[in-house]
């Protein structure tokens, strides 16, 4: 039976909220070991812009045609011509439909052969219409064009997480490994995590690995049953944008680094906040007193701007 999800577009209008306290913003820039670093107040430039969101688009039934049926959908891309791909991980398949939401084709089915795969976890569209989709149980990218034809892949050795092209089709993974355990909090161990940016070409060569990028933390417990995990807010953030520079921060603080394609560090920028109580820290000996001062996942939309999500007082 297919459980019911809708896949909605929003129309995103921007609305003219108030404006920047000064009429000069008082931004610090300096030099530091080479890379500029630039530090932000604590409220934007050209004041604030409040959303309002009007639907524009709906594609999903309860009942009715299959074709708009969507099963579990993971991941939702648009591609420069306006096509939608949902990565619909319960029907094992990416379903597409054009600009106006109408079905056009289903691309790949489960299995192990070609054009076949396990369990789709990321998807990425390329600059010249490509499709990229993580096989998370096989290990493996497989790759169609958008018409849904099977074009090949690659096998990606080990758990990656997380998938982006940059205009040259390089795909980049995020793969993460965790040193040993340091007990914390009684029975509770702590595992320290790196993380690593992984770069190929798009047939899996010319392996690029930038990173380890520190400071995100993993809580387990053992118990009678298995195991128990506890999640941080805390943990490492990461995009790309159409040239191939990769954005990473941690978000301990309000710092956000940008790499080239060599791996070099060539500009820091973030701003001044306010920290946020936890509002659920209050009696929990586990739990962090405040909140990071952004939330770990970012948003580069085409014309290279980063949307970052904050933490507010509820």
């Amino acid at each position: 039976m297919h459980w019911m999800r809708t896949i909605a577009v929003l129309l995103v209008l921007l609305t003219f909220a108030f404006c920047a306290k000064d009429t000069e913003y008082p931004q610090q820039i300096e030099m530091i070991d080479g890379v500029k670093v630039i530090t932000n107040p604590d409220y934007p430039r050209e004041g604030v812009f409040r959303l309002e969101l009007e639907e524009d688009l709906s594609i999903g039934v309860e009942e009715g045609d299959e074709k708009y049926m969507l099963n579990q959908p993971q991941d939702i891309k648009v591609s420069e011509d306006g096509i939608i791909f949902i990565m619909d991980w319960g029907d094992t398949c990416i379903k597409v439909y054009d600009n106006e939401g109408k079905y056009l084709r289903t691309v790949g089915r489960e299995g192990v052969g070609p054009g076949e795969f396990s369990t789709p976890v990321y998807m990425a569209i390329s600059s010249d219409g490509k499709i990229f989709l993580m096989d998370g149980r096989n290990q493996r990218v497989v790759v169609f064009n958008t018409d849904g034809e099977y074009l090949g892949g690659f096998r990606v050795m080990g758990f990656h997480s997380k998938m982006r092209a940059d205009e040259r089709n390089r795909l980049y993974f995020q793969r993460q490994t965790r040193g040993e355990e340091v007990k914390v909090l009684n029975s509770w161990q702590e595992l320290d995590v790196e993380t690593f940016v992984k770069r190929t070409e798009e047939d899996g060569e010319g392996l690029f690995s930038f990173g380890p990028f520190l400071g995100e933390k993993d809580r387990i417990k053992k118990t009678e049953t298995g195991t128990m995990s506890i999640g941080s807010i805390f943990g490492v953030t990461w995009d790309v944008d159409k040239a191939g520079y990769l954005y990473e921060g941690f978000n301990d603080e309000y710092v956000i680094q940008v790499f080239n394609p060599d791996g070099e560090k060539v500009l820091s920028f973030g701003r001044e906040y306010t920290p946020v109580k936890n509002p659920r820290a209050k009696g929990r000996a586990d739990a962090q007193k405040y909140m990071p001062p952004y939330v770990p996942r970012w948003i580069l939309d085409d014309e290279g701007n980063l949307w970052i999500e904050i933490y507010t007082e509820v």
